[in-house]
């Protein structure tokens, strides 16, 4: 017999490109004489489209009801950038299976709706797929979950499952290199599909004879595997990807409908909060405050190109605070000595990525910007460093307050091995706005 698996992976609530890729998934399905699935493979949803934020993801499994996808897995974006409660309850109305093996909440019991394998009997075949997530223990734990080795959770659940199986499936959120250690550790496996590192694979890659398909990033491509399958073992394994850009757009109402539901006022009077890439700014200022505030620290650190877009206008919406701060992005408070308090200094007083195309660690926007200072101070000729009009010494204790992107090793090294405090679920927009209402009660 013959199995197509359909597969998509990190879209990130790019939906517009999502809506042709669902119309072309259901197309196909239903011209194939054969038996099909449709998986997805985590990071459906990300709250910087506003139809995903103002639903916090519910919207997203609709769609996803609606493409009749038949099992989905968890990604960091569904796991970390939600609350706890809201994660429990993504998938209330899914009409699909939701498998991850690896995420525990603090009873050691899988969130709602989630299973640790799936189980598809396909026209007398036994498909086990097994999900994993990425294990980013230190910010899972501020939310009340923890996160287990993928490969441990993996042979474990292969273990439990090795006699109910004829054909193998794992859906790994968890990244490349990780996949290409499944493929010497568990030559069993028969295809490995793919995430969270957004690579893709044009006809896939076997290693070890097992094959890995991914199809990308942002709906980039849509993925398809087919299986020839013999006397209940799979004997021929292929991947393929589409460029979506062949294929037709879809009309949909995601991004009005999103808009609606978060039409709502923060403020009701004209207010200018203007975007400065390379300097600070009214509003750099106060996003930077807001930090310093909600931290409790010492002093705060930012980038101008978090504000990605101004605001002029007779009022303020929670859609306007949305567009202007559309990065899923947290803070994090720091106990640090000065003298490694005098090094980041030094290293932001470098502007070294000011007019630098941003990507990753959970930025939206385009252009990084300068850094933006809130009780810090600096003279260059002398290389010294102030924190509120003090001069820092070198081995008293300081609180920075910051974002979390800066902790992950590209833009401050030194911070990647230092014990920070994840401060969650709260992203920099919710303390903005909260500052902003804050400042107007006192007008």
């Amino acid at each position: 017999m013959k199995l197509t698996i359909f597969h998509t992976n990190d879209i990130h609530s790019h939906l517009n490109t999502y809506a042709k890729i669902s119309q072309y998934i259901k197309d196909e399905r239903s011209k194939l004489q054969h038996d099909s699935l449709y998986i997805d493979i985590g990071d459906h949803i990300d709250l910087f489209h506003p139809l995903t934020e103002a639903s916090q993801g519910t919207e997203n499994v609709k769609i996803l009801n609606d493409s009749n996808v038949d099992v989905v897995t968890l990604g960091n974006n569904e796991g970390m950038t939600i609350s706890h409660d809201s994660l429990n309850h993504l998938y209330d109305d899914a009409q699909f299976d939701v498998t991850c093996c690896n995420l525990f909440d603090l009873n050691s019991n899988l969130p709602n709706h989630l299973t640790s394998h799936v189980l598809k009997n396909v026209n007398g075949i036994k498909v086990c797929l097994i999900g994993l997530t990425a294990p980013f223990n230190h910010i899972y734990e501020t939310l009340d979950w923890k996160v287990t080795s993928p490969l441990l959770a993996l042979k474990n659940e292969i273990s439990q499952v090795k006699e109910d199986y004829d054909v193998l499936i794992v859906m790994s959120h968890v990244g490349i290199f990780f996949d290409e250690q499944l493929c010497e550790e568990c030559p069993e496996i028969d295809v490995i599909f793919g995430a969270h590192t957004h690579h893709y694979f044009e006809r896939g890659e076997e290693k070890n004879g097992v094959l890995m398909a991914a199809a990308g990033k942002y709906g980039h491509y849509v993925g398809q595997v087919d299986l020839e399958i013999e006397n209940n073992k799979v004997i021929h394994k292929e991947a393929q990807i589409l460029d979506t850009t062949l294929l037709d757009e879809i009309p949909n109402n995601y991004e009005e409908k999103g808009k609606s539901l978060l039409d709502k006022p923060v403020l009701n009077r004209r207010i200018s909060l203007p975007r400065r890439l390379n300097s600070a700014s009214y509003t750099t200022d106060l996003l930077c405050e807001s930090v310093l505030e909600f931290t409790e620290a010492d002093c705060a650190i930012i980038n101008a190109g978090l504000i990605v877009k101004e605001i002029d206008d007779s009022k303020i919406t929670e859609y306007d605070i949305h567009q202007m701060l559309p990065h899923p992005i947290n803070t994090v408070s720091i106990e640090l000595r000065g003298v490694e308090l005098k090094q980041i200094i030094y290293k932001a007083m470098e502007q070294s990525y000011i007019d630098e195309v941003a990507i990753g660690f959970g930025f939206r926007g385009d252009i990084f910007g300068g850094y933006v200072f809130k009780n810090i101070g600096y003279i260059e000729s002398t290389g010294q460093c102030f924190v509120k009009g003090i001069e820092v010494q070198d081995q008293e204790q300081y609180k920075l307050g910051t974002i979390d992107m800066y902790t992950f090793g590209r833009y401050f090294p030194i911070l990647k091995d230092m014990n920070i405090n994840y401060i969650m679920p709260e992203f920099l927009r919710n303390i903005f706005e909260q500052k902003l209402i804050q400042k107007e009660k006192k007008v």
